[in-house]
């Protein structure tokens, strides 16, 4: 009977080490709010969704509340869909790629009034991903109609920095400012990773550590670590890309997959250090915590180890006691 009440105690004690749990966050959409991407606002301490039912905006907040940020029609017109966002915390901006007709527009994170919006060259495209140059304010805007990069100066002046042959016909999906001048960027359908010269264009494909093959297949949104790893969305998982410094060369170091009849929709990086997914099933759309297989594993080992030692002490323990009885009793004898 001791025993079992140990056990349970045991147990109770590195349930936390044992359990798979992970942050989720439920919410109710709308017809104004479909999600298509994801950011953390680290100011307002809520996560940013942009619609692609809109051009709208909306807040979402741990508890699953939402809370409507902003709606700009008169910059795309009511058909188009807010397919990309992107948080400048250094200067307090929402950067937002719009579709139908392209374009990009900056709010201010505090009254969301528009700082400007401007036509992308190409009025046909959808933005596949916005990322901030934190030291420099400007923006960069992939296509996911072809492989063509734009750069978004302070003033919405957009130019051309990147139309690289090695993009092929194939259109681009997320991007990311890495802060050493280049940049990230994933192909949609292809599942290649570029690295992208932030001020000549100049494009390189991140190879695959011991392999010909593509880094990942068919990736369409990213979010850049602290430590410089990549998190990836494909439909059916998020993968953890790891590279050294040059990103000359990478491999996927860990996964998250999210299960039958769940796609990945956007990830974000939260307060620099947990990396979430905006998922869609048939229940609706959440934002969960990427719970990755090393990590859960690393885990339950610890949990074991714990459990493992805690018996051995009361094993020791129990042995202890029964010299100590045995004793007193030879005494009293």
């Amino acid at each position: 009977m001791m025993m079992s009440k140990l056990v349970f105690a045991l147990v109770f004690l590195v349930y936390p080490f044992l359990s798979s749990a992970r942050h989720v966050i439920t919410f109710r959409s709308s017809t104004s709010l479909q999600p298509s991407s994801l950011a953390w606002d680290p100011i307002a301490q809520h996560f940013v969704v942009g619609s692609v039912s809109g051009p709208t905006i909306h807040a979402i907040s741990d508890a699953g509340v939402v809370e409507h940020l902003l709606s700009d029609p008169s910059t795309t017109g009511a058909d188009g869909s807010a397919t990309s966002v992107a948080v400048d915390p250094v200067r307090r901006r929402l950067i937002v790629g719009f579709s139908n007709p392209g374009s990009i527009a900056a709010y201010d994170l505090k009254s969301y009034e528009r700082i400007f919006a401007v036509p992308l060259p190409e009025m046909d495209t959808i933005p596949g991903g916005v990322a901030v140059d934190l030291r420099s304010g400007e923006a960069f805007v992939s296509s996911t109609k072809r492989g063509v990069v734009w750069k978004v100066g302070l003033d919405g002046a957009v130019r051309v920095i990147s139309e690289s042959k090695i993009f092929g016909s194939q259109g681009l999906g997320g991007v990311v400012h890495v802060g050493r001048g280049y940049l990230l960027i994933v192909q949609t359908e292809m599942g290649k990773i570029f690295k992208v010269d932030s001020d000549d264009g100049a494009a390189k494909e991140v190879l695959s550590s011991g392999s010909s093959k593509p880094l990942v297949s068919a990736g369409h949104a990213i979010a850049l670590h602290p430590d410089l790893s990549l998190i990836v969305a494909t439909n059916r998982s998020v993968l953890l890309v790891k590279s050294d410094d040059s990103w000359a060369q990478a491999a996927v170091h860990d996964k998250s997959d999210l299960g039958d009849g769940v796609t990945a929709v956007a990830v974000a990086i939260r307060e620099g250090k947990k990396a979430y997914v905006l998922v869609k099933s048939q229940e609706g759309y959440r934002i969960e915590e990427v719970a990755w297989e090393r990590e859960s594993e690393g885990d339950m080992v610890w949990g074991l180890v714990l459990i493992g030692l805690g018996l051995a002490y009361f094993m020791f323990w129990r042995f202890q006691m029964g010299k100590l009885v045995g004793n007193m009793n030879k005494k009293q004898a």
